[in-house]
């Protein structure tokens, strides 16, 4: 079976667009700042510039009408603003957030065209397909846990505290202890009551309602391909965890 790609949800495979080629897949790169001294130079933060993801197609089709319609088609569906779901054939537990940026080549014979076409992923990572949600017991205070992604980088998940009892007043404390992060929040839950700790947006919501004046530390982020250590403190110990995140590779 030909090798293609599923973009904004529609499998090119569908227009006669096969890939012949996957460059897009090893290449990585980071663009490490620094800050120029008489005597030396200082290393910055590194930055992770956008991914180009360039394959090289083939497109054929048994009549030059089909041809012609293929190639129509194919440009109506790449010509659109903004960044979509980008998944290749031969990685498809993954996906990328791309947006098209140009195809080009040249008809080899009236019924086959060979060339490039490239996006962009402003976001170089690729993510996986499936959502990773872990649900654990908070029967003892502290509790610790131990969740293990996948993926080779960091990755910002979604924490979500359940109260099991009435929790008055009290400061609950959420710690990824390898990495030595730790966020608190002081308040109150009632019984059954949600706290939503979304490291990605940096928010912490209470009932689905933000709920920041309290909140202190720093926001607990995972090590993708590693065990990591979640320490909670004060939810009691009738509560529970829900730990939601995808995957993620560079």
């Amino acid at each position: 079976m030909a090798n293609s790609f599923t973009f904004n949800g529609t499998d090119f495979a569908d227009y006669g667009l096969v890939v012949n080629r996957w460059d897009p897949v090893l290449s990585f790169s980071r663009d490490a700042s620094q800050i120029q001294l008489p005597t030396k130079a200082i290393a910055g933060v590194a930055n992770y510039p956008p991914k180009n993801i360039s394959l090289a197609i083939t497109i054929s089709a048994t009549t030059i009408a089909a041809m012609l319609s293929y190639i129509d088609d194919i440009k109506g569906l790449l010509n659109i603003e903004g960044g979509y779901s980008l998944i290749l054939d031969n990685q498809s537990a993954r996906y990328w957030t791309a947006r098209f940026k140009s195809i080009e080549g040249r008809m080899i014979s009236p019924l086959t065209f060979q060339g490039q076409l490239t996006f962009v992923a402003d976001d170089p990572a690729a993510y996986a397909v499936a959502n990773t949600s872990s649900d654990f017991n908070i029967d003892s205070d502290p509790k610790t846990v131990t969740e293990t992604p996948g993926g080779n980088t960091i990755i910002y998940p979604v924490y979500t505290l359940t109260a099991g009892e009435d929790l008055t007043a009290v400061t609950i404390k959420i710690q990824n202890v390898g990495r030595n992060e730790e966020l608190q929040w002081t308040g109150s839950l009632a019984n059954g009551e949600e706290l939503e700790i979304d490291c990605d947006a940096w928010t912490v919501k209470k009932e689905g309602t933000e709920d920041m004046a309290s909140v202190t530390g720093e926001f607990p982020w995972l090590d993708g391909g590693s065990a990591n250590s979640i320490k909670i403190t004060a939810l009691a110990s009738t509560g529970t965890l829900n730990i939601a995140y995808r995957d993620k590779y560079v």
